[in-house]
């Protein structure tokens, strides 16, 4: 048999248009015979975190006939409607959404036209909001150690700061001046010390450091609590004691010159002994230390002779008379340093400027409150058996 293929192909084709003329249509159904219009998206949409809240922030879209925003969060759960104010691409909107959790969110952008029509949306993800959790971590700036502070010649105090950390944003200091007043100083992050004017001497100093989570939040948290700076222990109550067994003094440089804020000779010297051996001093009060200076003889003596290398801290509230240890207790055991470790008898620029400012030993944190203080040296720098220094400074706190 054969076959028209012409002909077969001719009805091939019509049977196809009119299968479209039949489906073409079809999609109308499904859209209520009503034409989808998109309304046009925002750009360079983003955030700033917040304390317990957040600020989103875009660029407007041009499309004139858009009426409004839903930014929406918790899965569509929450939501709010910003007025679309401009639609002019070089503006920038910015909405605060307030009452968040301490959470990571995702937010969605919806513009409506002033027909209902909405566009496809778009995603802000990943938006840190902070709160209580991320303040119980933050802490204070921490003062310096070897120099908590200076006072001044016209009356006022330079408290000295170490380097901050990068999210730190600036530290209240508060201070009592000569007049009772409450005053505050600040200092900013990339300062390393704050002069307060007007310090009454002996007043207690205290801070509170403020902290950005991230560089461009809207909010700074604040350290819960204020810390203080420790201050120079009143040496005007400090005394000699004297106990069985206490080293004495030799050359004319007495014990009382550990105190005399005189820097220079001469300063406390012993006599030659075995060692160990210990002094003993009264600070009248108790106190509740946080570490001290020790001022090493200058000259020829640095980091050799008599000055310390091996010494222990002792503390007592009630000393007993005999002199014996069983009175008192150890607070720890220090050894000097040499910045440079160069032998005895070589000493760099370094080494004498870290002297003559005093080297500080820290206390450990916890130790008691004490008021009289023994000193045990076991070492010097040299190896002979005697000691001297030039001047003691304790740090405590002002409680």
């Amino acid at each position: 048999m054969k076959i028209n293929y012409k002909a077969l192909v001719l009805i091939v084709i019509v049977f196809a248009v009119i299968g479209c003329r039949k489906y073409s249509d079809d999609y109308k159904a499904f859209l209520d015979n009503h034409e989808v219009i998109y309304p046009g998206l925002v750009t360079n949409s983003h955030y700033n975190t917040g304390n317990l809240r957040a600020q989103l922030y875009f660029n407007p879209s041009p499309d004139p006939s858009i009426t409004r925003y839903s930014l929406s969060w918790n899965n569509g759960a929450d939501s709010m409607i910003v007025n679309a104010t401009t639609h002019d691409p070089k503006d920038t909107i910015k909405v605060i959404v307030p009452s968040l959790k301490e959470y990571v969110y995702s937010f969605k952008i919806v513009a409506f036209d002033d027909k209902g029509n909405r566009s496809v949306g778009q995603e802000i993800n990943n938006v840190r909001v902070y709160g209580g959790v991320y303040q119980a971590t933050l802490l204070n700036r921490s003062y310096s150690l070897v120099n908590p502070y200076v006072l001044n010649g016209d009356g006022s105090v330079t408290v000295n700061f170490e380097k901050a950390d990068s999210t730190n944003l600036s530290t209240t200091v508060q201070y009592t001046d000569n007049n009772g007043e409450l005053k505050e100083g600040h200092l900013k992050k990339l300062s390393a010390s704050v002069t307060l004017p007007n310090y009454k001497t002996g007043s207690l100093i205290k801070y509170k450091s403020y902290y950005l989570p991230e560089q461009t939040a809207i909010d700074s948290f604040a350290v819960s609590d204020f810390d203080e700076v420790p201050i120079l222990a009143n040496k005007s109550l400090f005394a000699p004691l004297r106990l069985p067994g206490d080293i004495g003094s030799a050359y004319g440089w007495e014990l009382q010159y550990l105190w005399d804020n005189n820097f220079n000779e001469p300063g406390f010297h012993t006599p030659g002994q075995t060692f160990p051996f210990w002094f003993s001093l009264d600070m009248g009060v108790r106190s509740t230390l946080t570490g001290f200076k020790m001022y090493q003889r200058m000259g020829g003596s640095l980091y050799n002779a008599g000055n310390a290398k091996r010494f222990e801290l002792w503390g007592s509230n009630d000393p007993d008379p005999n002199g014996s240890f069983d009175s008192w207790t150890k607070i720890a055991t220090y050894t000097s340093t040499k910045p440079s470790g160069k032998p005895v008898g070589d000493n760099t620029n370094e080494d004498v400027a870290f002297a003559a400012a005093g080297e500080y030993f820290p206390i450990p944190a916890g130790t008691p409150e004490v008021r009289y203080i023994r000193i045990k040296v076991l070492d010097t720098w040299s190896g002979s058996a005697y000691f001297h220094a030039l001047e003691l400074n304790f740090y405590k706190q002002n409680r």
